[in-house]
C-alpha cells in the first residue's frame, strides 16, 4: 500500500451538501424510533429466513382465513402496512449501507496515514531527543503522555 493514497479534504460546500443530504434523510423519516440496544435484541426480526413467513401471512392466509385473526396481534390492516414500510426501507437501507462503507472506510484510511505520519515523526524526535537535539525532548515528553498505560514507554515502530 502506498503511503499516502488520499491526499484530499471536502470543500465547505461538499460538507454542506454532505449534511444537507442526510437532513433530508432524516426529515422524510420523522415517525423514525431510535432503539435501545437491550430492545434491538428483544425485539423479533424478519430477517431474510422470516421474510416469506410474513408476508404468506399477511399476503395469502390472512385475508384467506380472517376468522383467524387475532385482535391481540392487531388488524391485519395494520400489519400490511408495517410489511409494506419494512419492504419500502430494504433498498435506501442498502444503498445507504454502501455509502456508510464507503464512508468509514475512507476515514479509516485517512486516519491511518496521519497516524503513520505521526508515528514516522515522533520516532524521529525520540531519535532527535537521544541526539540531544534542542526542542526534542519536550515534544517526546508531551507526546508520550499519550502512549501512559498502553505498554512500553516507548510505543514501537508501525
Amino acid at each position: 500500500m502506498p503511503t499516502n493514497q488520499l491526499n484530499i479534504t471536502l470543500t465547505a460546500p461538499q460538507v454542506t451538501a454532505i449534511n444537507a443530504a442526510i437532513d433530508a434523510l432524516l426529515s422524510n423519516v420523522p415517525f423514525g424510533v431510535n432503539l435501545t440496544k437491550d430492545e434491538r435484541t428483544s425485539l423479533p426480526n424478519i430477517g431474510d429466513e422470516r421474510l416469506p413467513f410474513v408476508e404468506k401471512v399477511i399476503d395469502n392466509y390472512a385475508p384467506a382465513n380472517p376468522t383467524l385473526v387475532s385482535g391481540f396481534a392487531g388488524s391485519k390492516a395494520e400489519a400490511l402496512t408495517d410489511l409494506t414500510l419494512y419492504r419500502q426501507f430494504e433498498n435506501p437501507i442498502e444503498r445507504l449501507m454502501s455509502v456508510l462503507e464507503i464512508y468509514r472506510d475512507t476515514q479509516q484510511l485517512a486516519g491511518s496515514e496521519a497516524y503513520k505520519f505521526s508515528r514516522v515523526f515522533y520516532d524521529t524526535a525520540q531519535m532527535a531527543a537521544e541526539n540531544n537535539v534542542p526542542g526534542a525532548n519536550a515534544i517526546v515528553d508531551d507526546l508520550g503522555t499519550l502512549f501512559e498505560g498502553q505498554g512500553t514507554s516507548n510505543p514501537p515502530t508501525p
